[in-house]
């Protein structure tokens, strides 16, 4: 017999969520054990043949939205509150650009890789930037990263650092090659309508790259398993997604543009 459309869905998610809860509750043998609370929580997280469609998705909600508070949604990130930051430290406004890997070009087991690219309004200040001039910002922005299927990035292993600090610029990129680093430069500048001078430029390539910065990391013995080490430098191409401006004494930042849908109200939409 041929199964339903739900059934088959349903068969999947079974297979798939759940050795995922019997993972994180490998102290738990049983499971149908609602004696514990640990054994409860265990239950009322395995998806069952017999669930509607409304069970299921409370199952889901249930296991990544309450318990893990939604951590697998969210990439890890060290840093300190905006709020603090702005406190300890004034600064020149900053335009910071997002990017990140399509998920079907994401090798298995690991995150999309990402990057960031950031500079400074150097002839700006949180009294003399206004909106008008931040939707300006932000539609060039649009024009240089956003146009189309969006500005790709083609990380690799090389360093491209361009350091011109009266026009706020410190790049540090990782780049297929010279020539990638080259274009990633111009396209950032653009936004201000700046000609890059390529004496800022400094190339940096490892002798071994491959072996310094091998696709496939090794393991270690760390916490007591073996675990894959992190990717250094991974080669991967990496798609514009936002852009944010940071002004000392805003926050939250404001949205430029956004390709990723994340945000509400960008100042420039994309088509």
């Amino acid at each position: 017999m041929v199964a339903s459309p739900w059934e088959h869905l349903q068969s999947v998610l079974m297979r798939t969520q759940n050795p995922i809860v019997r993972e994180e509750f490998r102290d738990i043998v049983d499971d149908d054990d609602i004696s514990i609370p640990r054994g409860s929580l265990k239950v009322a997280c395995l998806l069952q043949d017999n669930d509607s469609a409304t069970q299921t998705m409370l199952r889901l909600m249930l296991f990544y939205i309450i318990l893990r508070k939604a951590q697998d949604l969210q990439v890890p990130i060290y840093g300190i509150p905006v709020p603090s930051f702005q406190e300890a430290r004034k600064f020149r406004p900053q335009i910071q650009l997002y990017f990140q890997e399509d998920f079907n070009d994401v090798e298995p087991g690991y995150s999309p890789v990402t990057g960031e690219i950031s500079f400074r309004l150097m002839n700006e200040n949180g009294e003399t930037l206004n909106e008008t001039e931040a939707r300006q910002y932000a539609n060039r922005v649009r024009t240089a990263f956003a146009a189309g299927a969006g500005f790709v990035w083609r990380k690799g292993k090389l360093m491209c650092s361009y350091t011109d600090r009266a026009r706020g610029y410190q790049l540090q990129l990782l780049c297929r090659d010279k020539a990638e680093g080259k274009r990633v430069i111009e396209q950032v500048l653009d936004i201000q309508n700046h000609a890059p001078d390529w004496k800022y430029l400094n190339v940096s390539e490892n002798d071994q790259p491959t072996a310094r910065f091998p696709t496939l990391p090794p393991t270690d013995f760390i916490y007591g398993k073996n675990r894959r080490l992190p990717r250094q430098r991974p080669i991967a191409d990496v798609r514009f997604q936002y852009a944010v401006l940071h002004i000392h004494g805003v926050n939250p930042p404001i949205v430029l543009v956004d390709r990723s849908g994340i945000f509400r109200n960008p100042l420039a939409t994309v088509a």
